[in-house]
């Protein structure tokens, strides 16, 4: 099992690598002996990341892009092809969320979470797999949500984005299967990601009325979710594909 675990410095493309539930993931990662590709588009943050994984001895090299752009997704992945003579896995993980009842949520701002968090998981699979059947054992993990497999009030477009992203999952899944490529999602319940972290102390998340819902009774550190995705990239999850992959502490299961 343990050697299942380790990798030998492959590539894992990790988009919103820099802060959060990707830098989770990509240290993760990095800890098994992958090299870390952290995508996302604020370079500073991104260094930052990248500074503190090589000083623990790590593998870590970043890319400056909006996955929301079809043209950045397009750049990343020429440049990862020409770059490694590998690339193991994709993790899409780049999203952004924000509440408005379908009534009043303009136009622009549907289309705006749409590229964030959907059409970003388009381009980058339709970029990466062609790159990623050339590896052994390939795989890719989209991060989605416990909203894409339940609703939640006044959030119509992300609760349709993750959702877009769990079946187009089960879809690809099944497209690619028989070419060695794995497919999944992870859905995260609650965690304590920066973002998260800011939307608690502008009083816009009440923790009692959240952790009354999880039947762990806390919402989830960013390691939780990180480990789990390292995990489904890793040949230790190699007859997993098409999974829908909750972790959410019991939040959905009542």
């Amino acid at each position: 099992m343990l050697s299942k675990l380790k990798m030998q410095g492959e590539a894992v493309v990790v988009t919103g690598g820099g802060a959060g539930i990707g830098k989770a993931a990509a240290a993760a990662l990095c800890e098994m002996g992958a090299t870390s590709v952290i995508v996302g588009r604020t370079e500073a943050t991104l260094k930052e990341t990248q500074s503190e994984f090589l000083a623990r001895g790590w593998k870590c090299e970043t890319f400056v892009a909006d996955i929301s752009r079809e043209e950045d997704v397009s750049r990343l992945s020429k440049w990862a092809a020409s770059t490694f003579a590998e690339v193991k896995a994709v993790v899409n993980n780049a999203g952004n969320n924000f509440s408005s009842p379908i009534h009043e949520l303009p136009t622009e701002r549907w289309r705006e979470l749409m590229a964030t968090n959907l059409d970003s998981v388009y381009f980058m699979c339709r970029d990466f797999i062609p790159l990623l059947l050339k590896s052994k054992r390939p795989s890719i993990v989209n991060v989605a949500s416990t909203f894409g497999v339940i609703g939640n009030a006044k959030m119509p477009v992300y609760c349709a984005t993750k959702g877009g992203v769990v079946n187009l999952t089960r879809q690809l899944a099944i497209d690619y299967g028989a070419q060695g490529l794995r497919v999944n999602s992870v859905c995260p319940g609650s965690t304590l990601s920066p973002r998260y972290k800011g939307y608690i102390d502008k009083g816009l998340v009440k923790m009692d009325a959240v952790n009354a819902r999880i039947m762990l009774g806390r919402p989830a550190e960013c390691e939780e979710i990180g480990d789990v995705i390292a995990f489904l990239v890793s040949d230790a999850a190699s007859f997993v594909t098409g999974a829908t992959m909750l972790v959410d502490g019991g939040q959905t299961i009542h």
